[in-house]
C-alpha cells in the first residue's frame, strides 16, 4: 500500500488538536456535532463543556470524515464522495452564572486520502464495501439534483475559514444551562463551509454527576438555518439536536480541581 502524504492544512489541523488544554478534565463530555459533510453549512447545537469556575477554556476539536452516500427519490437525487476536516478553536468564558462561547472553525474538503485503508480493512475484516466498489477511489465528488436540474456540484478540493459562532448562556449554580447562539457568515456555499446567512440556535445542557468518577451529560437543541445565498430553498426551516452519554474518569479530578462542585 503506497504511503499517502495528507495535505498540509491537515497537518496544520492535526498539530493544532494536540493543544488541548488541561482544563478540558474539569467538565464531562465532548463538544462533538453531526459530522455529516453538507451539515456544515448548518449551526448545530452542541455542548459547552465549561467547569464551575469563573474563567477562560480554550478547546481544540478535530473531526475527519470519509463518506461515500448515494441516495435518490423519484425527484432528487444526491451523492457524498468527500473526504471532510474539520479544526474547531473553542475560546468559553464563565463570570459567575453567565457562560459565553466563541467558535472559529476551519473546513476542508478533500479527495479520499483514505479511501484505500477503508477497503483494505473492509477487506480485511470481511465487511461489505456497500457501493464504494462502484466508484473511482480518491475522488471527490458532491451532487444534488431536484427535477432533473443540478442545484449543487463540487469536484474540487477546498479549504477556508467556516462560519463563526457566538452563544451566550446562562446557569444558576447545580442547574440546567441555557443558551442562545447565532453563527455568522463567514463561510462559503461553494464548498459547504457556511450558508452565507445568519443561523440562529437555542438549547439547554445538564451534567449531573453519580460520584467522583462517573458523571452524566446531555443536550437538547433548536436550530433556525438562516435561507438565504446560494443554497437558498435547499435548507430546511429547523433542525433539533440531541446528545447524551456518560463519562468516567479514570482518576480523582477533585484533587486535581479542587472545589469542583457536581453540576
Amino acid at each position: 500500500m503506497a504511503i499517502m502524504r495528507p495535505p498540509r492544512l491537515c497537518r496544520t489541523l492535526a498539530a493544532l488538536f494536540l493543544l488541548v488544554t488541561a482544563e478540558q478534565l474539569a467538565a464531562a463530555g465532548f463538544a462533538s456535532r453531526e459530522l455529516n459533510p453538507i451539515l456544515q453549512a448548518i449551526y448545530l447545537p452542541t455542548l459547552v463543556p465549561m467547569g464551575p469556575e469563573d474563567g477562560w477554556r480554550i478547546d481544540h476539536s478535530l473531526y475527519i470524515t470519509n463518506t461515500l452516500q448515494e441516495k435518490s427519490t423519484s425527484r432528487e437525487s444526491l451523492l457524498i464522495d468527500v473526504e471532510n476536516y474539520r479544526y474547531e478553536f473553542a475560546l468559553r468564558n464563565r463570570r459567575g452564572n453567565w457562560l459565553n462561547q466563541v467558535t472559529i472553525p476551519l473546513v476542508a474538503n478533500e479527495s479520499g486520502e483514505l479511501d484505500s485503508l477503508i477497503e483494505d480493512w473492509h477487506d480485511f475484516f470481511g465487511f461489505p464495501q456497500g457501493k464504494r466498489n462502484d466508484f473511482p477511489p480518491d475522488q471527490l465528488e458532491i451532487r444534488y439534483s431536484r427535477d432533473g436540474v443540478t442545484e449543487y456540484l463540487q469536484t474540487e478540493s477546498s479549504s477556508g475559514l467556516g462560519d463563526i459562532s457566538l452563544a451566550l448562556g446562562y446557569q444558576r449554580p447545580g442547574e440546567t444551562a441555557w443558551f442562545v447562539g447565532v453563527e455568522l457568515p463567514t463561510g462559503s456555499a461553494k464548498d459547504f463551509s457556511g450558508n452565507e446567512e445568519f443561523d440562529l440556535a437555542l438549547w439547554l445542557t445538564r451534567e449531573i454527576s453519580f460520584d467522583d468518577q462517573v458523571t452524566g451529560f446531555g443536550m437538547l437543541g433548536i436550530s433556525f438555518p438562516g435561507d438565504g445565498g446560494k443554497l437558498e430553498g435547499l435548507i430546511v426551516e429547523r433542525i433539533w439536536a440531541a446528545q447524551l452519554g456518560l463519562d468516567y474518569r479514570f482518576f480523582d479530578v477533585a484533587g486535581i480541581y479542587p472545589g469542583r462542585a457536581p453540576l
